[in-house]
């Protein structure tokens, strides 16, 4: 049932499928084994996104920790995997398909250049659509800390964007 959010959360939040799909699978084996611990304090739902925040969030500490100073090559794509990327027939245009592409890239480049804190609210509240209180439940902070965070974080995420939408940012070519 929450795969697919628990998937585009984890994708905005690392910025990589292949991490996000890893991550999903990880998070459901831990809640697999620990749905015995589950209170029933909060909807399952909640319960399932707090260990999924909490999966994703040490995921991240631990890439900063290993990959400070590692080296990206400008020839892959952004999957990292070299191959080329080919748009499936579709009722869009080409051109309209590459707008929309580059433009979900300059989002997605936005969103991983915000704070971590900022990030996992914004994804919560703006893309994923849960309330304030399911959001303070799910990271485990006051709902007033919930709206700070997110009024910030939009200002943050506006200006982020912007630059990068003013020619801040190119997509690499595909």
């Amino acid at each position: 049932t929450y795969h697919a959010s628990i998937f585009h959360v984890a994708y905005r939040m690392l910025g990589d499928s292949n991490d996000a799909a890893d991550s999903v699978q990880e998070i459901f084996i831990k809640v697999f084994r620990n749905i015995r611990g589950f209170r029933g304090d909060s909807s399952l739902k909640t319960w399932i996104f707090r260990i999924a925040f909490s999966e994703i969030l040490n995921r991240l500490r631990w890439w900063k920790r290993r990959f400070r100073s590692s080296t990206v090559s400008l020839d892959d794509d952004q999957n990292g995997s070299g191959t080329p990327i080919y748009l499936a027939a579709s009722t869009p245009s080409p051109l309209q398909a590459l707008e929309s592409k580059e433009r979900e890239q300059a989002i997605q480049h936005a969103l991983t250049r915000l704070s971590e804190e900022h990030r996992s609210i914004v994804i919560l509240r703006d893309i994923e659509g849960f309330s304030y209180n399911e959001i303070a439940e799910i990271l485990g902070i006051s709902c007033g800390t919930v709206k700070s965070r997110l009024f910030y974080g939009r200002q943050e995420f506006k200006a982020l964007f912007g630059s990068i939408s003013n020619g801040g940012f190119r997509p690499s070519s595909t």
